[in-house]
């Protein structure tokens, strides 16, 4: 039996194993756009990674990013120098993992503080392949459950005053059924 990928030159292997790549993320619910030509060996990189991404292990937060959740306890407990001091700690470890935090500057420290170490610590999360990031924004789009409601002007534009308290208020019942 011949194997006709003999007969391919690197170029049109690596666009075959584009394509291979693709129709893989496709059947696990990906899209993709027709694009300008792009190199082939750029598009086989950005692939690899898509795939590393969506083949990869899951963890909470806290253990990808090495540290103990039991380091940050809530801001309750802190002077406001200790808040402080943790929060820009926190900070750093995840610049040194390449993310980015990034929640309006009116969110009091104690909030986004919270927010970070007694919710986003704990959630479940990819654990990212070389040269990924995360960019934080605290905003799950979920306005009626959101840390920063009292302080975000985004929800103005997309939930009416009244309809949002109504949704707050069926959810605390729902919650308490």
């Amino acid at each position: 039996m011949t194997d006709y990928n003999d007969e391919l030159n690197e170029k049109e292997k690596l666009e075959q194993e584009n394509f291979l790549l693709k129709s893989k993320i496709i059947i696990k619910g990906g899209d993709f756009q027709k694009f300008s030509d792009i190199d082939p060996e750029i598009e086989n990189q950005f692939l690899k990674n898509i795939m590393a991404f969506e083949e990869g292990e899951v963890k909470p937060v806290h253990e990808i990013l090495g540290i103990d959740s039991d380091d940050f306890p809530p801001a309750e407990k802190l002077s406001k120098v200790e808040l402080k001091s943790r929060f820009e700690m926190l900070l750093k470890i995840l610049e040194e993992h390449n993310c980015s935090y990034d929640v309006s500057e009116k969110v009091p420290l104690e909030v986004s503080y919270n927010f970070l170490t007694q919710e986003y610590l704990h959630e479940i999360s990819e654990v990212m392949p070389v040269g990924f990031g995360w960019h934080i924004d605290g905003c799950s789009g979920d306005c009626p459950s959101c840390f920063q409601l009292d302080y975000c002007n985004i929800k103005d534009e997309i939930w009416g005053q009244e309809e949002l308290k109504a949704e707050i208020k069926r959810r605390e019942i729902e919650e308490n059924c």
